[in-house]
C-alpha cells in the first residue's frame, strides 16, 4: 500500500532498529498523527503511560528481539499508539456515545484451543449479530477517503509475520476476521503482550488490569457502533476466564457459552501458538518447558474456579457449555441449542448462511497437527492432577493422547 494511503500508520511499515525509547514514540505517534490527547483521567492516561513504559523496558531487558522482531515489534506499537490517538479524538466526534447500550452480547469463553474461534465464526453468520473485525480492533477510527483500513491492516499483519504459514496453521490471523476481545483491549496496554514477548516484569502488572481492559473495550465497541449501528455483538476471548467476575459484571446481561475441551490437547495445543507467536520477535525469548508450566498453572486454576463457581453461586447461571467433540461433530446442532438455551432466533436465514459457511470453511480442516505433552516438559498425570475435577464435574471426554 502506497505511503499516502497508509497515512499516519505509515511508519508501521517501514524497519525499526532503534531502542524501544517509550517516551520517543509516543512523540513519533503524536507527530504521525497532530494529535495529542491520550485520555487524562477518564482513560488513566497516567497508568496508560507508566505501562508502556515498563513494556518497552521488559521487552529491551528480556524479550532478546531479533532485528526482523525490533521492526515487528515497532510496528505493533506504533499502530497501537496512532490508534489510540485517533480513536479518543473519534469519539468526540460522536455525541452520547457514553449512552449507547451494548444490548445482551453473546460471549465465548473457555478453554482455548477448543473450538472457540471455530464458533465464533459461526455465530458471525448470522445477520443479527456483529463483530469486531481485527482491522476494526486494531484501528477503531475511519481513514480518509474509500477508508483502507482493512488492505491497510492486511499489510500490518503480514509485516509483522502474523500471516506466515507456519503461524496460521496454528490459528488463523487476518484483517477481516472476527477478532478477540483482547484486541479490542489492546489501546489500554492489556493481556496481549504477555503473550507476543517473554517478558515476565511485564507479565506481573496484568494481574489487576481486567477491568481496565474491559472499560476500555467497551468504549471502543461503543465507538464502533455509534459509527455504524445495530447488529447483536458476539465477542469470544478465551482470557476471559482469568477474569470471570470482571467480565459478568462489565456485560451483566450478557448470554455466555463457555468451551471445553481435553486439557491434554489443550495445553500443548496453546504453548505451540505461543512459541510461534513470540518466534515473530525472537529466536531465544521463550523456553517450552517453561511456557508449559506457565499454561498448565495458568488455566487449571482458571478453570478449577470456573468449577467451583458453578458448582455453587454460579449454578443457576445464564451459561451454555459447549463441549469441542459435539462442536466439531455437529455444528449446526450446537449452534441452534446454544440459541435456544438463550431464546435467540434460529432463522432459516441464519440457518443456511451457516450451512454455506460450514461448506466453505477451511478453519481445523488443513493438515493434522500433532502436539505431545513432552515437547513442553509435561506428562498425562500432571493433567489429571491439574485438572481432573475439572474434567469430571463437565464429564468431558479424554481424548486420544500421543
Amino acid at each position: 500500500m502506497s505511503a499516502d494511503l497508509c497515512g499516519p500508520y505509515a511508519a508501521a511499515l517501514m524497519p525499526f532498529a532503534a531502542t524501544l525509547d517509550p517516551a520517543a514514540l509516543i512523540t513519533a505517534a503524536e507527530a504521525a498523527t497532530g494529535l495529542s490527547d491520550w485520555g487524562g483521567k477518564r482513560w488513566d492516561e497516567e497508568r496508560f503511560r507508566h505501562d508502556f513504559s515498563l513494556l518497552c523496558h521488559a521487552i529491551e531487558e528480556d524479550a532478546q528481539l531479533t532485528p526482523l522482531g525490533r521492526s515487528r515489534t515497532h510496528s505493533r506499537f506504533h499502530t497501537m499508539l496512532v490508534s489510540r490517538l485517533r480513536y479518543l479524538a473519534m469519539r468526540k466526534t460522536l455525541p452520547g456515545i457514553d449512552a449507547q447500550p451494548l444490548v445482551s452480547p453473546l460471549i465465548g469463553s473457555g478453554l482455548p484451543r477448543a473450538g472457540t474461534t471455530f464458533l465464533h465464526g459461526c455465530l458471525t453468520q448470522d445477520p443479527a449479530n456483529r463483530v469486531a473485525r481485527a482491522f476494526e480492533a486494531a484501528i477503531p477510527a475511519a481513514l480518509p477517503g474509500d477508508d483502507p483500513r482493512e488492505l491497510l491492516y492486511r499489510d500490518i499483519l503480514a509485516f509483522q509475520g502474523m500471516t506466515e504459514d507456519a503461524l496460521t496453521r496454528i490459528h488463523p490471523f487476518g484483517a477481516e476476521l472476527p477478532e478477540e476481545c483482547i484486541f479490542l483491549q489492546e489501546g489500554d496496554i492489556g493481556s496481549l503482550y504477555s503473550v507476543y514477548w517473554n517478558a515476565p516484569t511485564f507479565a506481573a502488572i496484568m494481574a489487576d488490569k481486567a477491568a481496565s481492559g474491559l472499560r476500555w473495550q467497551i468504549g471502543v465497541m461503543q465507538a464502533l457502533q455509534a459509527a455504524k449501528p445495530g447488529g447483536r455483538w458476539a465477542l469470544k476471548a478465551p482470557g476471559h476466564m482469568f477474569a470471570w467476575e470482571e467480565m459478568r459484571l462489565a456485560f451483566p446481561d450478557a448470554a455466555i457459552y463457555v468451551n471445553h475441551r481435553d486439557p491434554a490437547k489443550v495445553i500443548p495445543s496453546i504453548a505451540s501458538l505461543f512459541m510461534g507467536l513470540r518466534r515473530l520477535f525472537s529466536d531465544l525469548a521463550s523456553d517450552p518447558a517453561e511456557v508449559g508450566a506457565g499454561q498448565l498453572v495458568g488455566w487449571s486454576e482458571a478453570m478449577n474456579a470456573y468449577t467451583t463457581w458453578r458448582k455453587g453461586p454460579g449454578s443457576d447461571a445464564n451459561v451454555f457449555d459447549v463441549h469441542f467433540a459435539d462442536l466439531t461433530a455437529h455444528p449446526l446442532e450446537t449452534v441452534a441449542a446454544l440459541y435456544d438455551r438463550f431464546a435467540i432466533p434460529f432463522t432459516a436465514s441464519y440457518r443456511e448462511a451457516l450451512l454455506r459457511h460450514l461448506d466453505r470453511d477451511q478453519h481445523g480442516k488443513g493438515p493434522a497437527r500433532h502436539y505431545t505433552l513432552a515437547e513442553f516438559g509435561l506428562d498425562e498425570a500432571q493433567i489429571e492432577a491439574h485438572f481432573g475435577h475439572y474434567m469430571d464435574q463437565f464429564k468431558v471426554a479424554r481424548e486420544k493422547r500421543v
